[in-house]
């Protein structure tokens, strides 16, 4: 790249790299927006400004990771989230606009009182924190099995000023004793068979641990069916992401496990099933 160029022409350069790999042609923009927290109104009023050598020389570092299909939030080493930007690394799932509808639906149906509520599986720790941030008075638990995904969702609680407790535990295992008014979870659901459908960047570069379930991508949703009820106040509720091909094999997986509870489906704004509501767990509110 010359040494003379401008935000500008740093931009014009990637996005002409990236179309000739059909790649998203934006990605370059993202990258400068994300390393200097600007929004595109703060890009553009510094499109004539020289970008230092130091800053043109980690940019054409980034461009050629994108090219070999590098998802730009984990180059960026943040992803925007309902509004914030969180910290993100491969070992952490890349926030999506799915769970952000997710959230949406648990903050439109819950009640503003006090909750105790867990993100189960909390990877970065998106949907908990925003839930935290949103409603101050729900008092979150973020819980993974991943240790590593657990620094990252720290470090994001620090970020945005929060202290909430963070456990390593698969499923309830470190969770033996609590009951919950409200578990949201966005889990491994996606068939080991299905990678041929795939995006290439999301086998190559997110961690197999947070995408892929045995069961046709139902084990993670089995296990936690048969124990939700002993984690659950009397009145308590699960929502969680899925998988669009899961409308019928998750609520016939239901109630396989609990022939008490119930169970609603939403689709996203793509018009795909990808949400689920359960509720009336057996075992519920129990002592």
């Amino acid at each position: 790249m010359n040494s003379s160029w401008t935000y500008f022409a740093a931009q014009c350069w990637a996005k002409e790299q990236l179309a000739g790999a059909e790649l998203d042609p934006s990605a370059g923009q993202f990258l400068l927006q994300m390393r200097h927290d600007w929004d595109a109104t703060h890009l553009l009023l510094h499109n004539r400004d020289q970008m230092p050598a130091t800053e043109q020389h980690w940019f054409e570092g980034a461009v050629a990771r994108l090219l070999k299909h590098e998802p730009a939030q984990y180059i960026a080493g943040k992803a925007p989230f309902y509004g914030r930007n969180f910290k993100v690394t491969p070992a952490v799932l890349v926030p999506e606009a799915e769970t952000a509808e997710l959230v949406d639906w648990v903050l439109a149906k819950m009640p503003a009182q006090p909750l105790r509520v867990l993100d189960l599986g909390t990877g970065s720790g998106d949907i908990g924190i925003t839930l935290a941030l949103e409603r101050p008075q729900w008092r979150v638990t973020l819980s993974d099995v991943s240790p590593a995904a657990l620094e990252v969702a720290e470090e994001n609680c620090r970020h945005f000023g929060l202290d909430l407790p963070l456990v390593e535990s698969d499923l309830f295992a470190a969770l033996a004793d609590q009951r919950f008014d409200l578990i949201v979870t966005n889990p491994p659901y996606i068939d080991h068979q299905d990678t041929g459908v795939m995006d290439q960047a999301v086998l190559d570069y997110e961690p197999a641990l947070a995408l892929f379930a045995d069961e046709h991508g139902l084990g993670f949703y089995h296990r936690l069916f048969e124990q939700a009820g002993a984690h659950l106040t009397a009145n308590g509720q699960l929502y969680g992401e899925t998988g669009y091909d899961q409308e019928e094999t998750i609520q016939a997986l239901l109630h396989q496990c609990d022939r008490q509870a119930k169970i609603e489906t939403r689709h996203d704004v793509a018009g795909k099933m990808r949400m689920i509501h359960v509720w009336d767990f057996s075992g519920a509110g129990g002592n």
